[in-house]
């Protein structure tokens, strides 16, 4: 059995860099204020706007979504259909976390800093992971993984494709 060596690094970096930015997101100090959530499963939609935080949540027929600002100012959306799962968490003022599945596939997007653009598409049973912080934009999806700015990371394992960048770091396969 022959092992992919990269794709096995590109896993363990990212893992690393998840438990770093889950660490940072919810660690620090802010205002304290009521996530606005968006959660639907089985063909039904919810749109919450709360001041300036907005989410929305809409799953096809056996499909999961969900959706969560944490940050009292952002947004964070996710949609599937035909047996997708798709989770979107915004934890910083002025980001968007998108995400969207299909057909089996599993998407996470996370942004953990402000200004941030994160967005994940998965499809066809494979799993994509975006994570756009600090003024980062992260994308995984059908074109791979592509990520600029300031801090940003995504994996799509439809494509193989993995992408870190943060500074004067900038990793893609």
């Amino acid at each position: 059995m022959k092992i992919n060596k990269f794709a096995v690094r590109a896993l363990a970096l990212l893992a690393g860099a998840i438990g770093c930015v889950a660490f940072a997101g919810f660690s620090g100090e802010g205002a304290a204020s009521a996530a606005v959530q968006c959660s639907v499963s089985g063909g039904h939609q919810v749109e919450r706007i709360v001041g300036a935080s907005g989410c929305g949540a809409k799953a096809g027929p056996g499909s999961r979504a969900t959706a969560e600002d944490l940050s009292n100012g952002g947004t964070a959306i996710a949609v599937s259909d035909n047996g997708g799962t798709a989770h979107s968490y915004n934890l910083q003022p002025g980001s968007s976390a998108l995400a969207g599945a299909n057909s089996r596939g599993t998407a996470y997007s996370f942004t953990t800093g402000p200004k941030a653009l994160s967005i994940a598409q998965a499809r066809r049973g494979g799993t994509a992971v975006s994570i756009g912080g600090w003024g980062g934009q992260a994308y995984a999806g059908p074109d791979g993984a592509q990520c600029s700015g300031g801090f940003a990371a995504a994996v799509d394992t439809t494509t193989g494709k993995a992408c870190l960048h943060s500074g004067s770091i900038d990793f893609r396969n």
